[in-house]
């Protein structure tokens, strides 16, 4: 518990525990005490919720075998004319929009987002696999749409940094106030990369640092 809390040294202790309770209210943790021993661990809701939030930390993106699903826009329905709710929703699975009305998506869209399409918009979409390409190439359209260049380079600038803390900390001491002002200044600029970050990188760079890389160098200033 107490290494959790590193992770949010802004927080009081009393603001960190309403903290996990609120989430463990939700379902998203869970708490567990065996003898002296205290631990976090995510629900299953938990999971899920956070690889909707940061699709790079879900396991099936680092094992992506390269096929996608591919939604096509027909005609738009009557409680959504322009489709602009469908497009909100796109953008927050992080679908490449391939064109105004053509969307990819790994592997499966979620089973929830098919239900609200069969539900808003039966002959409106059309939604299809595609495990090859015949004529052209999609990787140079999904590291433009999937900013893959763009993320390497941060990611990799946020671990140099972090390598730099690392090796002005002393295995016996703890942080000072401006190493803890850093570490939290990393790891909000480490969120909000891996929240644009789709999850291919990977795939398309096996040898790069990709997000699960640098949390875990993030990790290891929690457990000091």
């Amino acid at each position: 518990l107490e290494q959790a809390r590193g992770f949010f040294p802004q927080l009081t202790a009393n603001r960190f525990h309403s903290l996990i309770t609120h989430l463990s209210t939700k379902g998203l943790i869970r708490h567990e005490r065996v003898g002296k021993t205290s631990q976090l661990y995510l629900s299953e809701t938990g999971k899920k919720t956070l690889h909707a939030l940061f699709p790079a930390l879900d396991p099936s993106r680092r094992n992506w075998n390269g096929n996608w699903s591919c939604l096509v826009f027909q005609e738009a329905p009557k409680g959504d004319r322009a489709f602009r709710y469908l497009r909100r929703k796109l953008v927050e699975l992080g679908a490449l929009q391939l064109t105004r009305g053509v969307y990819l998506y790994p592997n499966k869209f979620p089973e929830v987002f098919l239900e609200q399409c069969s539900k808003l918009y039966a002959g409106a979409v059309l939604i299809v696999s595609i495990g090859s390409v015949q004529f052209g190439e999609l990787r140079p359209i999904v590291l433009e749409k999937g900013n893959l260049s763009t993320i390497i380079d941060l990611y990799s600038g946020i671990s140099s940094e972090i390598d730099q803390l690392l090796a002005q900390i002393d295995d016996d001491s703890l942080l000072t106030d401006q190493q803890k002002e850093l570490f939290t200044s990393l790891f909000d600029r480490y969120t909000a990369i891996l929240r644009e970050d789709i999850g291919l990188g990977t795939y398309f760079f096996p040898d790069e640092t990709w997000g699960e890389e640098t949390l875990q160098s993030l990790r290891s200033i929690v457990l000091l």
